[in-house]
């Protein structure tokens, strides 16, 4: 008698996982499920916009940081001049500060006399904005100044890397609309620069 209960419920689970996947394939309804069964205090495009595609991707790679980023790759024919200059120039045309660079593969060749491949932080912000995300929440601090990273990866391939502010605008409760505006905001500019001077476009 155990065992045929056993069986039975080894049954429903698996035909409840297929169902749900196929209702996921076919019209994107599982994460909604997910998300309203785990919390509903989170924002309704969480598990859609967030943790779903984190997974997803933790899954492929099996790395945790390629589940947090978006990467666009550096056109062949865009120096690495280019690239700071096209994202300098949005930077100034959309109002946001640059705060600092961070040449971390030429600091190491003079510190070991070795060639590296070639990688500098860009770091930008608008100071009253990151105040207003601060007075919403301290751990806003961490996901300041707004980063992207310049590097050429072991193949030879150059990217731009930046966090996912996917996470920080949806991946929790739903943030105040006056917040909501402002952090979609920034996600809009630090896209246009990312994407700008992979282009080396300005």
């Amino acid at each position: 008698m155990v065992s045929l209960i056993k069986w039975i419920l080894i049954t429903i689970g698996a035909i409840s996982t297929y169902y749900m996947t196929s209702l996921q394939i076919q019209y994107g309804v599982t994460s909604k499920v997910i998300n309203e069964m785990i919390s509903p205090t989170l924002h309704p495009d969480a598990m859609e916009k967030v943790y779903m595609p984190m997974i997803n991707t933790l899954l492929d790679t099996g790395d945790i940081t390629m589940a947090s980023i978006v990467r666009v790759k550096v056109a062949d024919d865009v120096s690495n001049e280019d690239v700071e200059v096209a994202m300098e120039s949005i930077a100034t045309s959309e109002g946001i500060r640059s705060v600092g660079m961070l040449p971390l593969s030429e600091m190491v060749e003079l510190q070991t006399g070795e060639k590296q491949r070639f990688l500098k932080i860009y770091q930008y912000c608008s100071p009253r904005t990151a105040m207003v995300m601060v007075d919403h929440s301290d751990a806003f601090s961490a996901y300041l100044p707004c980063r992207l990273a310049l590097i050429q990866d072991k193949e030879g391939q150059r990217w731009l890397y930046t966090l996912d502010m996917n996470a920080m605008i949806y991946g929790g409760a739903p943030l105040p609309d006056y917040l909501l505006e402002k952090a979609i905001e920034v996600q809009r500019v630090i896209t246009a620069i990312q994407v700008g001077g992979a282009e080396g476009d300005f």
